[in-house]
């Protein structure tokens, strides 16, 4: 019935229920609260769910000129189909993490930890989720092999994390924002920026951009959410004039204006987009784990491509998964650290 659905209802929809149903096969992992293996029926369900779900991907191509030579020796120009070439780069890879994902939680057998369902762990009081099975390690600590286990697959896992996150960043600069969400932004950088960042990026000594970072009192993520946003509406209008006038289109204040002042004005454009840009990168490296923006999710959302759709659902999934297993890892050695100080 699913299937059904994503091939006959309408864009926006099909978007709709790829995202719900990747999530939906996420929960195949549950909340992951304790570091071991998936059983043998969580493994076959979740291979037989990505089998459908990855299913569109083997009929995607695109068309691309080749020639052909004739019985009566004449060479003739066709298009033949050809895998496409996001799709062939980027889903090989995300089988492979995956895979490597899933063979993390396999080698969780035999280890010195193991789970209290009543929450009795010494970091009991401080943790958050207190419902959740509390790790416990032996009254000296985790052996030093174990530990070392452990940390080396932290580290393993935490680029399987960075591998997912970038390409889930690639795949969403590929989507295009949808056409009515242009149209609303306003089409000034400076009303989307806000007079203070306005003023960081457009004054002509900016310093470092750890100082830009750091003059603009980013106290919270939700304060760095929101800076990139900004960030993002006013890069978006930017790059749309510089492509209005890269085309020939004169921009609205070219005719009051003399054509060296134009000249001057797009080069100044210019300079205050890259700065946005390196601005927004320094701000994502110091703020990692940040949710998707909201132009980021109105492309997730309203996106009518099946392969970035699957592309991007697929690498958030993964992503998260390698989130929450270095987590899980961070609450063991937590209580390593509390049960022996020196470890």
């Amino acid at each position: 019935m699913m299937r059904r659905r994503g091939l006959c209802c309408t864009p926006h929809k099909r978007m709709i229920s790829i995202d719900f149903d990747e999530q939906n096969r996420a929960s195949v992992f549950g909340e992951l609260r304790k570091l071991e293996p998936l059983s043998e029926e969580k493994k076959r369900i979740w291979q037989q769910e990505m089998e459908w779900f990855l299913s569109p991907t083997n009929y995607m191509v695109e068309l691309v000129p080749s020639t052909q030579n004739g019985d009566n020796g004449c060479i003739y120009e066709i298009m033949t189909p050809k895998a496409r070439p996001d799709v062939q780069m980027n889903l090989p890879a995300l089988q492979k993490l995956d895979t490597m994902l899933i063979e993390t939680l396999d080698s969780m057998v035999n280890m010195e930890f193991w789970y209290s369902e009543v929450g009795s762990s010494r970091a009991e009081g401080r943790s958050k989720r207190w419902w959740f099975p509390s790790p416990q390690v032996p009254k000296r600590g985790l052996c030093d092999g174990e530990r070392k286990k452990l940390m080396d697959t932290g580290k393993l896992v935490n680029q399987i994390l960075k591998a997912s996150k970038a390409i889930n960043e690639n795949v969403l600069l590929e989507m295009t924002v949808p056409a009515f969400i242009r149209d609303a932004i306003p089409k000034s950088a400076k009303a989307n920026l806000g007079e203070d960042l306005y003023q960081i990026l457009t004054r002509e000594r900016v310093g470092t951009f750890d100082d830009m970072v750091e003059s603009l009192n980013l106290k919270t993520e939700h304060n760095a959410l929101e800076t990139i946003n900004r960030l993002e509406a006013a890069i978006l209008v930017w790059k749309e004039k510089m492509a209005e006038e890269a085309e020939g289109v004169p921009m609205f204040w070219s005719s009051f204006i003399k054509h060296p002042k134009t000249v001057e004005v797009v080069d100044v454009i210019n300079v205050s987009l890259n700065h946005a840009e390196a601005l927004l990168w320094k701000i994502r490296t110091r703020y990692p784990n940040l949710p998707h923006t909201f132009l980021d999710m109105m492309k997730i959302q309203y996106g009518k491509d099946i392969g970035h759709a699957i592309l991007e659902a697929y690498s958030r999934v993964l992503g998260n998964l390698a989130y929450t297993i270095l987590t899980r890892i961070g609450a063991i050695l937590q209580e390593d650290i509390l049960s022996n100080p020196n470890s």
